[in-house]
């Protein structure tokens, strides 16, 4: 029996079915946490206006937070470089701001990137 007729013997005919593939992983993980995915085409317009109107909100408040945190960190790094320059340990900076010791270590550099830092 030759390649040619191993192949034909091998293909489908009618009377005989495949199994399906296994369907495409529907959740996934990022960092800890697990997530189902939804598939969103299938999903009736109400049911979109739904899911976005349970994270509406939530965007909200979070975009709302991170524009007080940036105001906060303007406020706060010159006042970090002034402690690196009256000697305070970085790793105490860093408990006390919540900043990295590396990110404090990289501000208290006389350049950073090639860019002098500067306190305003």
């Amino acid at each position: 029996m030759g390649k040619r007729q191993r192949r034909r013997d091998r293909q489908e005919t009618p009377e005989t079915t495949r199994t399906p593939a296994p369907q495409a992983e529907r959740s996934f993980t990022a960092g800890r946490y697990r997530y189902e995915v939804i598939p969103t085409p299938d999903l009736p317009e109400q049911e979109r206006a739904a899911a976005v109107s349970r994270i509406a909100g939530f965007g909200a408040e979070r975009l709302r937070l991170l524009r007080e945190l940036e105001q906060v960190d303007e406020t706060l790094r010159p006042r970090v470089l002034q402690a690196v320059a009256a000697g305070v340990p970085y790793r105490r900076i860093a408990e006390l701001t919540g900043y990295s010791r590396s990110a404090i270590s990289r501000w208290g550099q006389p350049t950073n990137g090639g860019h002098e830092v500067t306190a305003t």
